[in-house]
């Protein structure tokens, strides 16, 4: 009887010692996820933004493979490093996704907006689509890459007239 209460004691101790840390809140709206995605971008923090991106199923963190999500993060991190942004328009109901494509949220999930990234003294301006998950909160779906210009490139000056 004495050996079970100190193997109880014990494992009582260790779940409540040790450092803790602050339980990190999920985004209960498309602009808090935003807000949090992109100051993760900007920390360098990829366990953070693999947390904050993801589908209707919950944070890619969870189901995607780690070797594969750092490369994507990584990716993201390199293009959305920013020196400041500003939402310019949304959350707005999103543009309906190709039906065909595998585990497509329903288009009531989905919330689109448009952020003007500030990057190396030039503005780019970029959609950002966020999805509510399952249990109720919001992550980043897609960010459209495309549109966020070469960050190694500086700005372009704009050229008079049409491109031959």
């Amino acid at each position: 009887m004495t050996r079970r209460l100190a193997v109880s004691l014990a494992c009582s101790l260790a779940a409540c010692g040790g450092p803790q840390r602050p339980a990190t809140l999920v985004p209960q709206s498309p602009n808090e996820a935003l807000k949090q995605f992109m100051e993760a971008v900007n920390a360098n923090d990829l366990t953070r933004m693999g947390n904050l991106f993801g589908s209707d199923r919950g944070p890619a963190s969870s189901f995607q493979d780690a070797g594969y999500l750092r490369n994507q993060l990584t990716t993201i991190q390199i293009y959305l490093k920013h020196s400041g942004y500003r939402i310019i328009e949304g959350p707005i109901p999103a543009a309906p996704l190709n039906p065909t494509f595998k585990n497509v949220p329903g288009p009531n999930k989905l919330r689109d907006c448009r952020i003007e990234l500030q990057r190396g003294g030039c503005n780019h301006v970029l959609p950002i689509t966020l999805v509510r998950t399952n249990s109720g909160s919001w992550l980043v779906y897609d960010v459209h890459l495309e549109s966020a210009g070469n960050p190694s490139r500086g700005c372009r000056p704009e050229q008079p007239g049409t491109r031959p």
